[in-house]
C-alpha cells in the first residue's frame, strides 16, 4: 500500500503535469478568476469563501505559487 505522502506527492505531479501546459495555465487563470482570486470578497458570505479557497487550493497543488513559497523560503528548492 501507498502511503499517503508518496500519495500526495503524485497527486500533485499529474496537477502540475495538467496545468503545466499552456492550455492548462488559461484554464488555471480562469479557475482563479472564477474564484476571485486577488479580489476583496466578503469574509461573511460562505458561498464566495468557499470559491476562493477552492481556486487557491486547485492553484497551490498545481504549483502555482512556488515561485513565492521559493522566494520566502517557505518551500525548499528540489
Amino acid at each position: 500500500m501507498q502511503e499517503p505522502r508518496d500519495a500526495a506527492k503524485e497527486m500533485q505531479q499529474r496537477y502540475r503535469n495538467v496545468f503545466g501546459t499552456d492550455e492548462g495555465r488559461r484554464v488555471l487563470g480562469d479557475i482563479l478568476k472564477l474564484g476571485h482570486f486577488a479580489m476583496n470578497i466578503d469574509p461573511n458570505d460562505p458561498i464566495l469563501v468557499t470559491e476562493k479557497n477552492f481556486a487557491e487550493t486547485i492553484a497551490r497543488t498545481a504549483g502555482a505559487f512556488d515561485s513565492i513559497y521559493l522566494e520566502l523560503e517557505m518551500i525548499e528548492k528540489e
